[in-house]
């Protein structure tokens, strides 16, 4: 195994054992037609080794091949003479984010190379999994490609379903604390995004597969696209509603912190205008006029305390009538 890459290859062959090939047999079998399914699995450990790789030992078209590795290129569907490539990216789950790896599929007549940047767990499980097979399947270059876009899709579902158990996490702290961690819905938020990002152009890829008349995909395989296709758009629309869920929340915290400003702001009203009231009755009896018969009376200062006391209870009322206490 080079410290460059790795290159791993099963060859089928009608009426034969599969075998397992190693690297100099896996590139000369893809540059050769054979009857039979061979996949080769290249993981780039080294970039540039990788792409020398595919263009000069598996003759693959370099704008295909920068593509692979190329993080700035939307994952499309492209055709060449003999090669029918894509890029689909598959999520591996995180404990606080989901992180995402292109796959590049290199399918031809009888042979797909799939190429990976590093380790990919579920690609390498489904590997395992070809690779133990013992019963004579007859299979072949679309078939194994829906396998594994297939098994790519799955892999979304997870993430889906762990984000969308995060948003009614939020929902209830908004609905039963009125509290709301705004940096982590943000944060959501944004890993929603991500995943619209990267399930959409696996939608569309699917999409093309069926819509376009591709010849190394015939019409007895695209039933399965089309299931495939199915769960990536029902992936698409969960997301999409995610995202609105995620959004009426924010929406509804900040009615809730509206709502209990209003609140606060009606009460410290309220109160003001019960201190004022009472300071005018304190105000008017603190001129200290002379001819002010009050300031002389025995019961004066019980007077101006109980007209101050009668207008705080009535407007305390009145403010309780109208909800405002």
């Amino acid at each position: 195994m080079s410290e460059e890459y790795s290159v791993r290859a099963k060859l089928w062959r009608p009426g034969k054992a599969p075998e397992e090939l190693d690297e100099a047999e896996a590139l000369a079998q893809a540059r050769s037609e054979q009857k039979g399914v061979l996949w080769v699995r290249v993981t780039a450990h080294d970039v540039d080794a990788t792409a020398t790789l595919l263009t000069d030992s598996l003759g693959f078209h370099p704008l295909a091949v920068e593509d692979v590795f190329s993080p700035q290129e939307r994952p499309a569907l492209q055709e060449y003479p003999d090669t029918l490539f894509l890029v689909a990216p598959v999520v591996t789950p995180d404990p606080r984010i989901e992180l995402y790896h292109p796959v590049g599929f290199f399918v031809g007549p009888s042979s797909l190379v799939t190429v990976t940047h590093g380790g990919v767990p579920v690609l390498d499980r489904r590997f395992d999994e070809w690779l133990a097979r013992s019963e004579d399947t007859a299979w072949s270059p679309p078939a194994l490609l829906h396998v594994l876009l297939d098994a790519i899709v799955d892999e979304y579902f997870p993430a889906s379903d762990r984000i969308e158990e995060e948003i009614d996490g939020l929902e209830d702290s908004v609905y039963q604390s009125s509290r709301l961690d705004i940096a982590e819905a943000l944060r959501i938020k944004r890993r929603i995004l991500e995943i619209r990002r990267h399930i959409a152009p696996i939608r569309d890829i699917l999409n093309s597969l069926l819509r376009r008349d591709v010849a190394l995909v015939p019409l007895d395989a695209k039933p399965y696209f089309q299931d495939v296709y199915d769960h990536a758009l029902r992936l698409t629309e969960t997301v999409d509603l995610n995202r609105e869920i995620l959004t009426g929340v924010l929406d509804a915290q900040l009615a809730v912190v509206s709502n209990n400003l209003n609140v606060v702001m009606r009460f410290m009203t309220a109160i003001a205008t019960i201190l004022m009231s009472m300071a005018l009755i304190a105000g008017v009896y603190g001129m200290n006029f002379v001819h002010m018969p009050e300031l002389q009376w025995r019961w004066g200062y019980a007077f101006a305390w109980g007209v101050m006391a009668s207008i705080a209870g009535l407007e305390v009322w009145y403010f309780r009538r109208r909800g405002w206490w």
